[in-house]
């Protein structure tokens, strides 16, 4: 039969000293609790964690006394209402600073001639638009922009709602979902500047003149 590790190693026996698995230690032992040699001590909690512990309980006190009686803590209510106010004051500042382009017949006049407008157009039709239309509105699949014909009028709000909802029998696509009002009306600008420049190449004209 094995020894007992418990009356085999006499307690303060050389053999045990500094042995961590007999739990030589400078710790208070608990009495009665050594199982198969090992021994359990009582370890306190350190000093950091203890305050942590009642500060804790402290805050709670405060926490509950406030939310519930003297109301100096917010309750989840009042947090809400607080961050909507905070929410709808930072849209109504970024819609102030940041006004949404509504199509007219007046705005898009603004657009028509502005250089920089122009140029933005440009670079969507290159990006979007010339493979139908040509790289210089002459027309390919697309009929041709450049003449004083329009098959769904040629008015800038005419060709403004063009571009918005597109001629689905034509295969021409809706760019309402992936261009702002803004890039439209600039595609608007770049289609009026090319009026009556007769590329090379250009194809025959489509629908009723406009002057």
């Amino acid at each position: 039969m094995p020894n007992d590790p418990n009356t085999s190693r006499p307690e303060g026996s050389r053999s045990d000293e500094g042995s961590t698995l007999y739990g030589r230690t400078h710790d208070q032992l608990i009495q009665g609790h050594r199982y198969d040699g090992i021994k359990e001590y009582d370890n306190p909690m350190p000093g950091w964690w203890i305050w942590i512990f009642w500060g804790s309980i402290a805050f709670s006190v405060v926490y509950f006394v406030g939310i519930t009686w003297f109301d100096f803590v917010d309750t989840y209510e009042d947090d809400l209402a607080q961050s909507q106010e905070a929410l709808a004051i930072q849209r109504a500042e970024y819609a102030e600073a940041n006004p949404t382009f509504e199509a007219t017949p007046a705005s898009l006049a603004e657009f028509i001639g502005n250089s920089d407008r122009t140029a933005s157009g440009e670079e969507t039709y290159q990006s979007l638009c010339a493979s139908c239309h040509g790289d210089k509105g002459q027309g390919v699949i697309g009929p041709n922009l450049t003449d004083p014909y329009w098959i769904h009028g040629g008015t800038n709000m005419d060709i403004f709602n063009i571009l918005t909802e597109g001629v689905a029998e034509k295969g021409m696509p809706a760019w309402d979902a992936s261009l702002r009002p803004e890039e439209r009306a600039e595609l608007v600008a770049f289609i009026q500047s090319i009026q009556g420049t007769e590329p090379e190449g250009a194809k025959a004209p489509e629908g009723e003149r406009m002057e």
